[in-house]
């Protein structure tokens, strides 16, 4: 598990903990990491370790670009307890533990985040509030997690997790949790930061921002073939629509637009190693040039060792003879404000499945609607037409007669269980990942 809290103004690199072996291949999974706020200087460093990491590890990483407040679900894997985002430079993070209670001022963070929650360092105003969401107040020796009736479970759970971990690691034990829940709107402590007890009238509702949901849903999967041999990068059309791999040439670079699945630069192994080191920059010059959030999804691929996220959208992929396998995806759906909020569970288990909400396991020819017993009705109602909404706005080859299948839980079947490395009947039953019994696991 990495515990790590990011500074918006800087770019830090992280490895996947530990080296995977699978089909007799070391696999990498390297992730360059930008604060919102991070410089071009910081920015051209990421490009060069690529190459540095490239060499380091025998030129076997697939390199992830991942910029802050929208991480890759595979970055976001690593960190169960949710990551902490600190405003400021490098003194905002590290302090030696006999200073670090002096002179002490007050941090506020917002836990936000349906599935993969965030917590963002925000000014510690009264007007950062809203009842929809969870927030830390830090007040060094003492942290308040606020949790307003409108708030979801899993950021209640998560920001729960985020405070233990501040007290346990960041504060060596030196600092006491309290969680305000039934007396979110009375602790005069807490409320005295805010101007009194009386600003909780001012409070505003719950904020439906998600940015999180698919925009680019009317076009089509493309590849392109990079050229920069002008001194400036040059993309060329391949293909549109049904990708085949054989389109792809091993003395070239190329950029898959996987749409709403980000950007890949696959490099052919006739790719020389400066060619390897411009694979992000390549990427976020496609961004550019195609006027795309800089916040884009970009991963840089290498020929032989293309992950799963890249060979799904090739509906012929092979590895040697043998037709590469669909690796199932969850992802947690929302459609209740019109727009379809989607978010991916990487890494995914048995209790990834939200009770309170409906997901989707997508197995490519096969999709299975899960609907937990504590979804509103109406989105219960609904879970049909999310699916048929989720199918008709992505971009995979799949086959046109996919079937589609409704799992109420605690009613899974045996095929649906079978997607889960293991599955325990009786989980459900004991209601062991609620509210109260999380909270009795951290603090007791």
């Amino acid at each position: 598990m990495a515990k790590l809290s990011f500074v918006s103004k800087h770019m830090c690199s992280i490895s996947n903990l530990g080296l995977l072996q699978t089909k007799n291949k070391d696999e990498w999974d390297v992730h360059f990491w930008l604060g919102e706020d991070a410089t071009t200087d910081e920015m051209g460093t990421a490009a060069i370790k690529t190459v540095e990491m490239d060499q380091a590890l025998a030129g076997l990483p697939v390199q992830h670009r991942e910029v802050q407040n929208h991480e890759s679900s595979l970055f976001l894997s690593y960190f169960p307890d949710g990551i902490r985002y600190l405003s400021g430079g490098y003194e905002s993070g590290y302090h030696h533990v006999e200073d670090m209670f002096k002179d002490w001022k007050p941090r506020l963070y917002h836990c936000k985040g349906k599935r993969n929650v965030r917590c963002a360092q925000v000014e510690c105003k009264s007007e950062s509030l809203n009842l929809g969401d969870v927030f830390i107040l830090d007040l060094g020796r003492q942290l308040y997690v606020w949790m307003p009736p409108e708030s979801g479970r899993l950021e209640r759970i998560k920001g729960m997790a985020c405070a233990r971990n501040i007290a346990l690691v960041d504060r060596h034990g030196q600092a006491k949790v309290d969680i305000l829940d039934s007396d979110w709107e009375e602790n005069e402590t807490f409320w005295s930061h805010f101007g009194g007890v009386s600003a909780v009238k001012k409070i505003a509702r719950a904020r439906n921002d998600d940015e999180n949901y698919w925009k680019r849903t009317s076009e089509k999967v493309t590849l392109y073939k990079v050229s920069d041999s002008s001194g400036s990068m040059k993309v060329s059309k391949v293909a549109q629509g049904e990708i085949k791999q054989s389109e792809l040439d091993t003395k070239d670079a190329f950029i898959l637009d996987a749409v709403n699945g980000g950007i890949f630069v696959w490099l052919g192994k006739g790719c020389n190693i400066q060619e390897r080191g411009k694979a992000l920059l390549w990427g976020e010059n496609y961004l550019k040039q195609q006027k795309l959030p800089r916040w884009t999804q970009v991963t840089s691929v290498l020929e032989g060792v293309e992950p799963s996220s890249f060979t799904q959208w090739f509906g012929d992929w092979e590895e040697g003879k043998k037709k590469k396998s669909f690796e199932p995806r969850l992802f947690q759906v929302s459609d209740e404000s019109g727009k379809l909020v989607v978010e991916e569970i990487a890494n995914f288990d048995q209790e990834s499945l939200d009770g309170d909400d409906v997901m989707i396991l997508d197995a490519l020819n096969s999709i299975y609607v899960w609907v937990g017993a504590g979804a509103n009705p109406k989105e219960k109602e609904g879970a049909q037409d999310t699916a048929k909404k989720y199918l008709k706005q992505g971009a995979l080859p799949r086959h046109k007669d996919t079937m589609v299948e409704t799992i109420y839980q605690g009613k899974e079947t045996p095929t649906f269980k079978k997607f889960f490395r293991k599955w325990d009947d009786k989980l459900f039953q004991n209601n062991e990942r609620s509210v109260a019994n999380m909270r009795k696991l951290l603090f007791n």
